[in-house]
């Protein structure tokens, strides 16, 4: 079962898509309009499961560009939905916008077919009832309080009345599941690329920067592998940042980034690698992510195959730490690239998730050791004993060695550097840590 939450700005749909999913996963705010697509998460209410769709607020007398997309998602959740949760404000009433949509509401109906609707009268902690709701054609409705979880046992009475029986659950493995972050500054195609990539206008998208601003979640498959797409709010320096909404945006970006596997840094090809991609891309690596690099709107410049080798060459310079990094073009406008840049993050993910046995992982070892030999500190030879893989995502190998805190920084970097070579490790975070070794007779 499927429910959209639909309804005027400033009403509180996402104060209770939250309250029905059971965490702060979208972001809420005084200011009406800040959801802007729709955003759709599995709930479970006292044992009823279903899924949430939050909506951007209806504004049926508006002309705008962006208000005339943010009706369109609306729509696209009725269509997708079973059920509809058309909330009001409880302490303002029935406000002429109210009255419009439930028309629209009516009228939408015709094209996607008839829904069970519940009228939500929310923030009721004032007062049980907004006046005169039956004008509206949904009978008494439902009092809460989303804010403050009063009413919720109503509304749960309610769903129990008209929810299908329970289905056994059928989804796979999830962690087989590679999950990408289209992360990247304001304007530059994210929502567009991801658009162009399921073949839908699932995301809201437009000249005006900033139009994204929850994190949203998409599900895909390529070549009959599971991914989930993530859409992430633009990301400006600090210090041009000037709404508090957009602080919670980028927050909200940065969780989801850290569910991610691969952290896909989409940029403008007339303007790339500024200051705050490379920000965004560092940060993305020192959290273990793989990192691909999209160059967006290649169809807009003259030789965008020179002009992507001159960019590689920087990118060399600003992640040596990270030698291999995938640069690839793409053209969400045109749709060029777009399969490349899941072939590319299906091979460095089983890249990522690789496990080398012990055995090899030491004779390489013995080998590097052998060809440089690590250095003597105060005339003292620092001796390594072996190395073992502790983790993957990303691969991770830890030296154990007596006098381990004597070994150079780059005596480290020369067996990191090594490994990667000897693995074809590349484009992906490797960490390496070195660890005394314990005297088995001085425990």
């Amino acid at each position: 079962m499927k429910i959209a939450i639909i309804g005027r700005p400033n009403v509180g749909k996402s104060t209770l898509f939250n309250r029905l999913i059971g965490e702060k996963n979208a972001i809420v705010g005084d200011l009406p309009g800040i959801t802007r697509d729709r955003k759709i998460l599995n709930a479970d209410l006292c044992g009823i499961k279903f899924s949430a769709i939050d909506t951007p607020g209806v504004d049926p007398f508006s002309n705008n560009a962006l208000a005339i997309g943010m009706n369109a998602q609306s729509l696209a959740a009725i269509q997708e939905s079973d059920v509809v949760f058309f909330v009001i404000d409880a302490i303002e009433g029935v406000t002429n916008y109210d009255k419009e949509i439930a028309s629209w509401l009516r009228s939408s109906f015709k094209i996607v077919g008839n829904r069970t609707v519940a009228l939500i009268k929310n923030k009721s902690e004032g007062k049980k009832n907004a006046d005169a709701v039956e004008i509206l054609g949904f009978g008494e409705g439902i009092a809460i309080s989303a804010e403050h979880n009063l009413g919720m046992d109503d509304l749960f009475q309610h769903l129990q009345s008209i929810a299908p029986s329970p289905t056994p659950d059928h989804q796979g493995n999830s962690d087989s599941r590679l999950k990408m972050a289209i992360v990247g500054r304001p304007n530059v195609g994210k929502s567009t690329l991801i658009n162009a990539i399921i073949g839908d206008n699932r995301l809201l998208t437009g000249e005006q920067a900033g139009i994204t601003r929850d994190a949203i979640a998409l599900e895909y498959k390529f070549k009959n592998r599971p991914i989930t797409l993530i859409d992430t709010a633009g990301q400006r320096r600090k210090s041009k940042i000037t709404e508090k909404i957009e602080t919670v945006s980028v927050q909200d970006a940065w969780r989801y980034i850290r569910q991610a596997n691969v952290v896909l840094v989409v940029m403008d090809l007339k303007n790339p690698l500024e200051n705050q991609d490379i920000s965004i891309a560092s940060r993305a690596v020192d959290e273990g992510k793989i990192v691909i690099f999209a160059f967006n709107k290649s169809d807009t410049v003259e030789n965008p195959d020179e002009i992507l080798k001159n960019i590689q060459k920087r990118v060399e310079k600003e992640f040596a730490q990270l030698p291999g990094v995938a640069c690839l073009l793409v053209s969400a406008k045109e749709k060029k690239g777009l399969a490349r840049i899941f072939n590319v993050s299906f091979k460095l993910y089983d890249d990522w998730c690789k496990r080398v046995t012990t055995s090899s992982l030491n004779k390489w070892f013995q080998t590097a050791i052998a060809k440089n030999p690590p250095p003597l500190v105060n005339g003292m030879p620092i001796k390594l004993k072996y190395i073992s893989q502790t983790n993957t995502k990303p691969p991770t190998f830890v030296i154990f060695a007596n006098r381990a805190e004597h070994l150079p920084v780059s005596y480290e970097r020369y067996l990191l550097n090594n490994l990667r070579n000897s693995l074809n490790l590349y484009g992906i975070p490797l960490r390496l840590f070195v660890r005394q070794r314990k005297n088995p007779h001085n425990p």
